[in-house]
């Protein structure tokens, strides 16, 4: 071989292997997505696919103290995907509040840089506007919901001072700051409504068996 070829092939072996490694990266994150979109639900907080277990609760009238300061699986039917959030009860409705910057722009440091980073990857809170049916996962437990936004003003700042106090009191570690007036500094609430015509078509349509199909087979 000669002196030209050795060269070339010294500059040619790197070139081929960041091109493997490129291919190799790439098929290990189409496999990731592929199998989160097929995934019984979200994973900690990487979002994940239709929530298949768990026993469907068919009555609209829930008492939702239970799930005060837990946290819950979403998912939207359409566009379908789920994910891990938070929840919250004001005078027994259930709400799911999505920060966009109303709580963490108040922090600082890394848990501000990581919140950021997750923000600019948010969309769902737009997403459920096109459809607004949900699935909730709690305890174990499947409820179908309509998830309505909340555009009243008093109820906004009622929502807004509870999850401030919730923040305070169980994330925190000091005392919260006040609200940012510069953007991003918003919060999206959704009520969790019963959904109309929620009926045992429509469990059969999300895959998921209503109690008395689970009694009769």
């Amino acid at each position: 071989m000669t002196t030209r070829e050795e060269g070339g092939t010294q500059r040619t072996w790197p070139r081929r292997l960041a091109q493997g490694v490129s291919v190799l990266t790439a098929l290990l994150i189409a496999a990731g997505l592929v199998a989160q979109r097929i995934s019984d639900g979200p994973t900690g907080p990487i979002s994940g696919g239709r929530l298949q277990s768990g026993e469907l609760v068919s009555d609209p009238d829930i008492d939702w103290s239970f799930a005060v300061g837990q946290e819950i699986e979403l998912q939207l039917v359409e566009p379908m995907g789920s994910r891990t959030t938070g929840v919250m009860v004001h005078e027994g409705e259930l709400y799911v509040a999505c920060d966009l910057g109303f709580i963490w722009a108040r922090f600082s440091g890394r848990r501000r840089w990581i919140l950021n980073v997750i923000y600019l990857f948010k969309g769902w809170h737009e997403d459920v506007m096109r459809d607004g049916r949900v699935v909730l996962r709690i305890e174990g437990k499947l409820y179908e919901r309509q998830a309505v936004r909340v555009i009243d003003p008093e109820l906004l700042g009622r929502l807004r001072r509870q999850v401030e106090v919730g923040v305070a009191e169980w994330i925190a570690p000091e005392p919260l700051a006040a609200a940012p007036t510069d953007g991003p500094n918003d919060i999206w609430f959704f009520r969790m409504d019963p959904r109309p015509g929620n009926d045992l078509a429509g469990a059969r349509n999300l895959g998921h068996e209503s109690d008395d199909e689970r009694t009769a087979s």
